[in-house]
């Protein structure tokens, strides 16, 4: 059986707004990973208690100067959000990616010159640690 993921606020078919209210509202329980450019973090949402890895990898543009960013907001069980919390510094790109198999995840792709896209992914995805 599909684990059922977050409430209307934090999880809510739009996109945009579900991304905004986590980035807003959403309480930082245990900050994972703190880089400049790159950030770990488990917040959890204040309406129904959801927990969310977030990934965020930023990538110095040393020509134009307008540094490329990506967010994945990762809705996650209370298991998976104690493993990458104790993993600590140590926690794998691999298992960072995989928390995406079998649910939708909020992602914000921000690439040098163009226009930021949220949209809604699936699956399996890349992490790899900004520069």
């Amino acid at each position: 059986m599909e684990h059922e993921f977050g409430c209307a606020a934090c999880y809510g078919e739009d996109v945009e707004t579900a991304m905004d209210f986590v980035l807003k509202h959403a309480r930082e329980s245990d900050r994972v990973v703190d880089h400049s450019h790159f950030g770990v973090s488990v917040r959890v949402c204040p309406e129904c208690g959801q927990r969310f890895v977030m990934i965020f990898a930023e990538y110095v543009d040393w020509v134009h100067s307008e540094d490329p960013q990506y967010f994945d907001v990762v809705p996650v069980t209370e298991n998976e959000a104690e493993r990458v919390v104790a993993a600590g510094r140590g926690v794998s790109l691999d298992t960072l990616g995989k928390l995406g198999h079998g649910r939708r995840r909020m992602s914000s792709e921000w690439p040098s010159g163009e226009p930021k896209v949220i949209s809604w992914r699936t699956g399996w995805f890349e992490v790899r640690p900004g520069d």
